[in-house]
């Protein structure tokens, strides 16, 4: 199991999409959803979260954190001064598998080492606006977001709780792990129900409570997402793209490629190519 969770970890992309640090007296967020994770650590002061029907007091100290698409209100009732700092974040294979569900973490939890994680905080800021040559910033960045992921969820998340859901879940991450590394393989729900002696309609539930999706779903976006990187760096044909991923009828390959693209294989590619000679 520890073989296929690092073969997920190691091919997961972790994208920093907005940060800052603020203080304010004042904080007025409501009704707000956004298409990433949201995670503040509550450096002094009070707040307060709303999801769903629960209010929780945000003490100093603490992390809130925000599964992404998910109504919340971050807001303040007294006049004190509120000093925290946030990210908002991602955390996804190939652009399709969001790895973060693999984790149940709590809405709101005690930092185990505030210290360590203010002042990575700040190497992190100071990288995206250093004078290191833009490769090296672009390293120690990265560097400094994965260690900032690290501590939150090593205060998240209780280890021998973590072990044990994980354990009670080994069939579904090989599962995982085996469509990513090889989403051309034949599959059906049928054939996984004979292979590890389930239902069909057991193995697409469970599948879709752990990560979010079935695994018929994941598969086809990985093969769109593998087909975008053959279209845009080899010189294959359709038919030996369509092929490679499993697929022996290049008409078929190209309608699902589509429907989730918008434009043919063919399109894409020619897009592509014109984008990049104009840049």
């Amino acid at each position: 199991m520890n073989h296929q969770l690092d073969y997920l970890l190691q091919n997961a992309e972790l994208k920093i999409v907005e940060f800052d640090m603020n203080c304010r007296t004042e904080m007025r967020t409501f009704k707000r959803t956004l298409p990433c994770y949201m995670m503040s650590y509550h450096k002094k002061g009070s707040a307060k979260l709303r999801i769903g029907t629960e209010t929780y007091d945000i003490q100093p100290g603490s992390i809130i954190y925000v599964p992404m698409n998910v109504e919340h209100d971050h807001y303040k009732t007294r006049t004190d001064e509120t000093e925290f700092l946030w990210w908002h974040f991602t955390l996804q294979i190939a652009g399709v598998m969001d790895v973060m569900k693999m984790f149940q973490i709590p809405f709101i939890f005690k930092l185990n080492d505030a210290e360590t994680f203010e002042r990575t905080f700040m190497q992190f800021m100071e990288a995206t606006s250093g004078s290191r040559p833009l490769l090296l910033t672009a390293i120690l960045k990265q560097a400094k977001a994965l260690e900032l992921l690290y501590m939150i969820l090593d205060s998240a998340l209780n280890q021998q709780e973590l072990m044990g859901s994980l354990n009670q879940s080994q069939s579904f991450l090989n599962l995982l792990a085996r469509i990513v590394q090889h989403p051309q393989e034949q599959l059906s729900l049928q054939s996984l129900a004979e292979e590890l002696h389930m239902h069909p309609t057991y193995i697409c539930n469970r599948f879709k409570e752990l990560f979010g999706k079935s695994p018929m779903q994941v598969q086809r976006e990985m093969k769109i997402q593998r087909a975008k990187t053959l279209l845009e760096t080899s010189e294959m044909s359709i038919t030996e793209i369509a092929q490679a991923l499993g697929s022996n009828e290049p008409q078929n390959f190209t309608r699902l490629f589509k429907s989730y693209v918008g434009v043919s294989p063919t399109q894409y590619r020619n897009l592509k190519l014109k984008w990049r000679d104009t840049n």
